[in-house]
């Protein structure tokens, strides 16, 4: 039976109203869909989704196409509108598309827009806030600390936390190993590769190492989650600056111990033994004892300053071994020394420990110089209630000039 002449132009008309809408929806969506009441697809546009081919997903359930599970906009049965989901490519990745759906019979209408470059875009600009935020407040909580040790200690105190992890420390390579230098000595180097390697990923153990050779370590105990992209970026970021600090670190630390040690032979210089035995003296109390070399002059004139710098040096060298664990040695200037006894609290006991510190001996190296041109007089005193340091150095180096005077031992 065929059409009348109107009848053919309606419905080709509305072949073409259908074709036209059709493109519309396709031009302004990536994926167009309807299912049923049971939540299968009716109908995909275009013919080929996300790699599949549309035929092949009906009569399937939509929400097998999740690639997260869930029913995602699928399970809704109402309109909406920017509702977000990651949907299963064929070639095994995912991409995200942004739903709108209406209600129809039992089963959903809906179109739907690959945003997946956006999200990215905004996840990769939202890692990078958050990054430049946490090294951010980590880099002022530094600079709010006196000094480059007291940063870098609060530095490594901080980042477990901004971390998730259980410690963090700083490592530099030796000897085809690494060695922790700074931070929590419980750093579980025995589970890194050898400086060089990467570490294999996902990892407990996040590892950012720097050019010049030092690196920064974090781990996290068993049962945690791996560290993650947001992770290694901050300790990365981190890593320059921490070593720069610590290199700083190291640099103060030098110069302070510079300025309280004697350059020719090592001891505490006048003002670290002071200091120092200021500390001691609020202790258990001990002795101190003043050392002055015999014919140190005489010695520089006959054969050279080379070999009196060799006597002092010797006996810098007595005092180390006559140290123990919480003794003092001090080379005061010229050829004075002190050496505070930690403990002692007799001027017999005094005199024992410090037995032979002046006993004639060869100095290091000069033969010429004789068997016994290695000598030096002693004075002790106890502390008095409440003495200063000085005044306990004045009345024992005032015992040893008494000592010195007594021998008649030359300067």
């Amino acid at each position: 039976m065929e059409c009348a002449p109107g009848e053919a132009n309606l419905a080709s008309a509305l072949i073409d109203s259908r074709a036209r809408w059709r493109d519309f929806a396709l031009l302004a969506a990536d994926f167009v869909f309807e299912t049923d009441d049971a939540g299968c697809f009716v109908f995909l546009a275009p013919e080929e989704v996300l790699g599949h081919a549309a035929e092949d997903w009906l009569g399937r359930p939509a929400e097998a196409m999740l690639a997260d599970g869930g029913a995602g906009p699928f399970g809704l049965h109402q309109a909406m509108r920017g509702g977000k989901a990651w949907l299963r490519r064929a070639d095994g990745g995912a991409s995200c598309l942004e739903f709108a759906v209406v209600p129809f019979g039992g089963g959903l209408r809906g179109a739907a827009r690959d945003v997946t470059a956006e999200e990215r875009m905004g996840d990769v600009a939202a890692r990078a806030l958050r990054r430049a935020t946490a090294l951010g407040r980590l880099l002022r909580l530094g600079q709010r600390q006196g000094g480059a040790p007291a940063a870098l200690e609060a530095m490594l105190a901080a980042l477990p936390a901004a971390l998730g992890a259980a410690g963090v420390a700083m490592l530099v390579p030796e000897d085809g190993r690494w060695r922790i230098v700074e931070g929590s000595a419980a750093a579980p180097v025995a589970g890194l590769p050898p400086p060089g390697e990467k570490l294999a990923q996902p990892s407990r153990l996040a590892l950012a190492a720097t050019e010049s050779g030092p690196a920064l370590m974090a781990w996290r105990a068993e049962g945690h989650a791996a560290f993650d992209a947001d992770d290694q970026d901050l300790l990365l970021a981190l890593a320059l600056p921490v070593v720069t600090l610590r290199a700083e670190a190291e640099r103060q630390r030098e110069l302070a111990l510079a300025a309280l040690t004697d350059g020719l032979t090592g001891l505490l210089n006048r003002r670290g033994f002071a200091t120092a035995m200021t500390a001691r003296l609020r202790g258990r109390g001990g002795a101190l004892v003043f050392i002055d070399l015999d014919g140190l002059k005489p010695l520089n004139d006959r054969i050279g300053h080379d070999a009196g710098d060799a006597a002092l040096r010797g006996m810098a060298d007595r005092l180390r071994v006559a140290c123990g664990e919480w003794d003092l040695a001090g080379r005061l200037g010229g050829d004075e020394f002190c050496l505070w006894l930690d403990g002692a609290e007799t001027m017999e006991e005094a005199q024992m420990r410090s037995l032979g510190l002046g006993a004639p001996g060869a100095v290091p190296g000069y033969p010429e110089a004789g068997d016994g041109a290695l000598r030096a007089s002693l004075g002790i005193a106890l502390p008095r209630q409440g003495e200063a340091a000085e005044e306990l150095l004045t009345r024992a180096d005032a015992a040893m000039y008494a000592v010195k005077r007594a021998k008649g031992a030359a300067r």
